[in-house]
């Protein structure tokens, strides 16, 4: 039997999330709930769902609903996946899991407590092209990476209005560089400091930073540089990752991956690395497959809830950096 799931909030993101469970093996959509009752009806009717919860509370009181998916602004997660929780319901959430550590800390403790799991909405790491660079950097594709270079470039439109405050949204490191931060951390492994800066000239019209550029280093050594911006009005809008090693290099954007690797190829040529043809929401239907799985049949899975601590603690790292105008180390983790 599939994943029963009930979804909360029906904006934009909320489409793209029915888009993927309805391609999903392994879980279904049962219902949507929106404080826009119009909106959830005209979501629901165009992803032929047949039920619209009245009311946040008729979803936590239904026994059919397994999870609960909170697509709503970072500033209402914690209220969300908690009353889920406590109510015996699994959560996936939005990232960033929530705007501050103890929010996050308080979500996990809550899923500890009741036995359910919690996820973030970590999507790109189920991109394909994010786990061809893994299983490269698997093959000792490109020798010991050293640096790492990532860079999120969209226009002003992309910024909602709860998107521009700090605590609806967070700006750009907490609404987009987030993405790049958990994505890094998987492939590269914990980060150990972080230093950050914003611009002094705001080019978009939010309260919250609209560009920031940040510094991390890893606990294994690495040097990464983040450049994030919602302030493109001309030029390219991508996101990119790039890896430079001792022996090559692996530079994905959205055009695809491009890589160098001797050991690979057999030259020093760039090379187009062949990946599957496929749009932005077949990354989510892996990751909700991914999580159905381990909410079906208790395995563990690509992303954690602690997965979404740690990105929101890299964020709040780089908030406090540009305040200090110093570097930030981050505790030592277990097993670290």
């Amino acid at each position: 039997m599939p994943l029963r799931v009930a979804l909360v909030g029906m904006g934009r993101i909320g489409r793209v999330h029915l888009q993927a469970l309805s391609g999903a093996q392994n879980a279904e959509v049962i219902g949507v709930f929106d404080l826009n009752s119009q909106l959830a009806r005209e979501r629901a009717e165009a992803a032929h769902i047949q039920r619209v919860f009245s009311s946040w509370q008729e979803i936590l009181d239904d026994p059919d609903v397994q999870c609960v998916g909170v697509l709503l602004p970072h500033d209402i997660h914690e209220q969300y996946a908690v009353e889920a929780l406590h109510a015996g319901k699994h959560v996936v959430c939005e990232k960033p899991l929530a705007p501050t550590l103890p929010e996050c800390e308080r979500m996990l403790a809550a899923a500890q407590r009741s036995g359910k799991r919690l996820f973030p909405v970590h999507n790109r790491v189920y991109s394909a092209g994010v786990a061809k660079m893994r299983e490269i950097l698997h093959q000792d594709g490109i020798g010991e990476v050293f640096l790492a270079q990532t860079a999120g470039f969209e226009a002003p439109p992309t910024v909602q209005t709860w998107l521009a405050t700090p605590r609806g949204g967070g700006g750009v490191l907490m609404s987009q560089a987030v993405h790049p931060m958990y994505v890094l951390r998987w492939l590269l492994g914990d980060v150990a400091r972080v230093s950050c800066l914003f611009g002094d000239r705001k080019v978009v019209d939010m309260t919250a930073e609209d560009h920031a550029v940040v510094l991390l280093k890893f606990l294994s050594g690495v040097a990464a540089e983040m450049t994030c911006t919602f302030g493109i009005a001309h030029g390219p809008l991508d996101h990119s990752i790039t890896l430079h090693g001792t022996d090559g290099y692996l530079n994905l954007t959205r055009a695809g991956l491009q890589a160098i690797s001797p050991r690979l190829f057999g030259d020093t040529d760039q090379h187009a690395v062949s990946l599957p043809q496929e749009d932005n929401g077949v990354a989510f239907r892996h990751m909700w497959e991914d999580y159905a799985r381990g909410m079906l049949e208790d395995v563990a899975t690509r992303q954690t809830a602690e997965d979404g601590l740690r990105a929101v603690e890299i964020v709040q790292a780089a908030y406090r950096a540009n305040a200090s105008g110093c570097t930030v180390d981050l505790p030592p983790r277990r097993g670290s």
